[in-house]
């Protein structure tokens, strides 16, 4: 009977101090969330605050010019001019003096309120920026808190879902990992493509000048760049091979354009003529649409990764927070 006793004090003991460990537990997590939605608060209120700030410090701008305005319409009217003269002549003047003075007066006292709000603003910032820096790195802390709450979950045989979410984030980030270096890979084809079009560019202007004035020089300085923009082709299509998914068949019709314009180059610099200064000129313009069109296409692929990247991390961000409710309420 006495033994029975003991085991049934010590069971109700035990049970005691589990009921303490989790209301203890429950506390401090309790109060991590309230700080981790206090900050997140203040921070919004502190955002728009301080929209509103920098419009009110633009409006008391406007009205010290104003000011100023209005105390020199002020000075001038009492000083003496030929406006007052005319004023003074048709018995006007002390009517003309009295509203400049009541504008001044009314502006100046706008000016003051609005440096009075902008004070209490001021106030107030200084204020949010000292709690929003006592409660920093309250999400750091919460998530910490969430991490070992779950570690001590899995310890006591109760399945937090923490391996699960671990694979699906892995999954997530590798992910990730492959949109990220398929977007610089699409980096780098299209600083090639912009080092083509700038050269091609240069081209198109010294053939506009070739085939108006046309010369030995322009005709010289047009065929050296299409040579460059041929030499630069080479860097583009070694990009678009390390891209992989990069279709390239604009690349190659702008090079057969580009290889046009420079077998004609001997008739272009030595026998030049209008004729020839308007065919590799049609050339030069039709690689630079072909380049044109592979660049628009580019920047939509770009978009594209850009957007799975952001549907990507929203998934992270949403499979996190979906864990840590669930933690939350183990």
């Amino acid at each position: 009977m006495i033994h029975c006793c003991i085991v049934f004090y010590d069971m109700m003991e035990k049970i005691v101090f589990c009921q303490k460990g989790v209301s203890s537990m429950d506390e401090r997590l309790r109060t991590l969330q309230a700080e981790v939605e206090e900050e997140q608060a203040l921070r919004r209120k502190r955002n728009s605050l301080e929209v509103e700030y920098r419009s009110l410090c633009s409006y008391e701008r406007e009205l010290a010019v104003l000011c100023q305005k209005g105390q020199e319409d002020v000075a001038r009217m009492e000083q003496g001019s030929v406006r007052n003269l005319f004023t003074k002549v048709t018995g006007k003047y002390g009517e003309a003096l009295a509203q400049e003075q009541a504008e001044a007066a009314e502006t100046e006292t706008k000016y003051q309120k609005v440096q009075r709000e902008i004070a209490q603003m001021e106030d107030t910032l200084r204020q949010l920026d000292k709690r929003i820096g006592e409660l920093s790195s309250s999400q750091v802390r919460y998530d910490a808190y969430i991490l070992q709450r779950a570690e001590e979950l899995e310890g006591a045989g109760t399945d937090s879902g923490m391996k699960d979410l671990q694979a699906r984030i892995r999954t997530l980030e590798e992910q990730e990992r492959t949109l990220l270096e398929k977007r610089n890979r699409l980096a780098d084809v299209r600083w090639e493509v912009r080092n083509v079009l700038g050269i091609l560019e240069d081209a198109a202007g010294y053939g506009r000048w070739d085939a108006g004035r046309g010369s030995l020089l322009s005709s010289f300085l047009k065929q050296e760049r299409v040579q460059k923009a041929k030499e630069a082709m080479i860097g583009l299509q070694e990009a678009v091979k390390r891209a992989k998914d990069v279709e390239d068949k604009q690349l190659s019709a702008a090079q057969d354009h580009l290889q046009e314009a420079r077998r004609q180059r001997g008739w272009d610099i030595f026998l030049d003529n209008i004729l020839i200064d308007w065919s590799v000129q049609d050339e030069i313009e039709m690689a630079l649409a072909r380049l044109h069109h592979f660049s628009g296409a580019l920047e939509e692929k770009e978009r594209v990764i850009l957007g799975e990247l952001q549907r990507n991390r929203a998934e992270q961000e949403i499979l996190q927070k979906q864990w840590k409710d669930s933690v939350a309420q183990l």
